[in-house]
């Protein structure tokens, strides 16, 4: 029965409008940031790539928040209570949320990131390598380079994992948040969630002890030696903080699931 709820769920979210909306919506932004941005004839691709990922307010006010909708839906199955007598436990129905939540993250940082970097090698070509803009210090989103000699691929890939934690840590919350409140205040949660990317977008947490464990930017690349670590190990060590934070928050789901009404 579980699979079953699990084959339902996502079968109901990707025939749904709202989830080929937001496709729509995650292919549509890039072009027309990469169309009315005036370049110089020194960039090239990865100066695009990175200015959508790299600037706070595109990244966290318009990409990240659309994952709300999708995990809203989740979160608020309308089958629920046609299943819940039959998953005998309240904690499958959240395994079953958690396990559709993390497809879903999985998803969508591939769809993601594949749509940018294509778009951007059709607006601007396909290059391996960084620009001289970038190798001259001038573009302000890809300062990284000179300090640690990440190549563009090496540095897309730490995005990409940064991107995945961050959708599974805002799920996890979004979950959590329906287990506390036994499912009474979706919409306020949905709020709470907006308002903490708002705050990553405009505030600095990654320098403050406590709040930077809740930041969801990019600014640990700066921090990479590539004389003290590989960069698949400091890929996952960087993530740390937010896999612990997510999986608390899961179990702690997971203990007041009995609670919860569905």
């Amino acid at each position: 029965m579980v699979n079953n709820f699990l084959k339902i769920t996502i079968k109901r979210i990707v025939i749904s409008r709202k989830f080929l909306g937001v496709l729509f919506y995650l292919l549509c932004l890039p072009l027309l940031v990469f169309i009315m941005n005036e370049w110089s004839p020194y960039t090239n691709s990865w100066n695009a790539v990175f200015f959508i990922f790299g600037n706070r307010y595109i990244y966290f006010l318009f990409i990240v928040p659309v994952f709300l909708i999708l995990i809203y839906d989740i979160a608020n199955d309308g089958n629920l209570r046609y299943c819940t007598g039959r998953l005998i436990k309240k904690s499958n129905i959240i395994k079953s949320q958690i396990i559709v939540m993390l497809l879903l993250s999985l998803f969508l940082t591939i769809y993601v990131f594949a749509v940018v970097i294509i778009e951007s090698f059709l607006t601007l070509g396909v290059t391996l390598e960084w620009s001289q803009e970038t190798e001259l210090g001038f573009d302000p989103y890809t300062t990284f380079s000179n300090f640690n000699k990440l190549t563009p691929i090496n540095v897309i890939s730490l995005f990409a994992v940064r991107y995945f934690a961050s959708l599974i840590f805002i799920g996890s919350l979004y979950i959590y948040w329906q287990s506390i409140t036994k499912r009474q205040y979706s919409s306020v949660g949905i709020f709470i969630i907006l308002l903490l990317l708002f705050f990553n977008a405009v505030f600095n947490f990654y320098n403050v002890p406590i709040l930077n464990a809740l930041d969801l930017s990019f600014l640990y690349t700066y921090a990479f030696n590539p004389n003290e670590s590989t960069i698949m190990l400091y890929a996952l060590s960087s993530q740390f903080s937010l896999v612990i934070l997510s999986v608390g928050l899961i179990f702690f789901s997971l203990r007041l699931s009995k609670e919860v009404n569905f």
